[in-house]
Parts: C-alpha cells; sequence; structure tokens
C-alpha cells in the first residue's frame, strides 16, 4: 500500500487551493505527524485547514513517530515528519521547506512539494494546473516566479 507522510505546507496550501483530495488518488493514505496536526489546529491557521485537520477524511491519519532525530535547523513538525517517513518507510514525504528536504533526502526519502503534488495531479487529470496554480497564488504561499512559470510549461507539453 502507498503512504505518504506530510509536513504542514503541503498539507494547508493544497487544502487553501482545493485540491487535497488528490492525495489519496495519488499516494493512499497520508499520515500527519502529531506536530503538524497542531500547527493546522492552530488559531492563526486558516479556518479551512482548521476545519479539514478536525475532520480528517478516511484517507488521513495522525500519528506520533516513536523517535525524533534533533536537528537545531528544523522545526518539530518537519522533524517528525521526517522520522515518521522512516519509521513507516512511506512512499513519499511531502514537504516544502529546504533544509528539510535536503535533510530527508539524505535520509533516502523521496521528497515532493506542493508544486510537485499538483504537477502530479494534473498528469493524471484530476486538476487544471493553471486553475490549481492561480487559487495557490492567492494564497501567501511564496515561490519563485520561475519555478511556476516551468511548471506550466511542462504542462504546456503534456
Amino acid at each position: 500500500m502507498n503512504l505518504a507522510v506530510a509536513d504542514s505546507g503541503p498539507v494547508q496550501y493544497l487544502v487553501l487551493c482545493e485540491a487535497i483530495n488528490v492525495v489519496p488518488q495519488i499516494y493512499g493514505q497520508l499520515v500527519i505527524p502529531g506536530a503538524v496536526a497542531k500547527e493546522l489546529s492552530h488559531l492563526h491557521t486558516p479556518p479551512r485547514v482548521q476545519a479539514w485537520i478536525k475532520a480528517l477524511p478516511q484517507w488521513a491519519s495522525v500519528r506520533h513517530p516513536i523517535q525524533i532525530e534533533p536537528t537545531a535547523r528544523l522545526g518539530l513538525g518537519e522533524r517528525e515528519a521526517i522520522a515518521l517517513a522512516c519509521e513507516l518507510k512511506a512512499t513519499q514525504l511531502l514537504v516544502d521547506d529546504r533544509a528539510a528536504r535536503r535533510i530527508a533526502v539524505q535520509r533516502g526519502l523521496a521528497i515532493t512539494g506542493t508544486i510537485g503534488i499538483l504537477e502530479q495531479a494534473a498528469e493524471q487529470g484530476l486538476v487544471s494546473l493553471p486553475g490549481a496554480l492561480q487559487k495557490l497564488l492567492r494564497t501567501n504561499f511564496r515561490i519563485d516566479a520561475d519555478v511556476i512559470r516551468e511548471a506550466l510549461q511542462r504542462d504546456r507539453l503534456r
């Protein structure tokens, strides 16, 4: 069975751009670390995201890692996500944070971020990439404009 573990960024932004339901179609089950669930429930998190985490769909669950390695450069959510992805032998770690991505790759994990998830969803005909990216860019998601242009170019070539 395919399984993905997610940090808060991809979950939050997929909820906000109305594309969270592509996750089970691409990855099967989604595991959210306890610290990430707490971040997604925080008062300053957008209400739609808070509502989603409080009423998780059947394909998503919250779990806590057995052991977390101390990594000063990462927050607790990223550390728990990496630890769980390793423990559960996840197919994919969904993470946007650059430092967390580097450490995850060093640990042999397959990673993808919000843009990569949206591109995979578009490849499978689950979303319109231009439409999803328009919604994403209306949030506070930060990304280099070249990354968006390149993703749209790849989408046009498919």
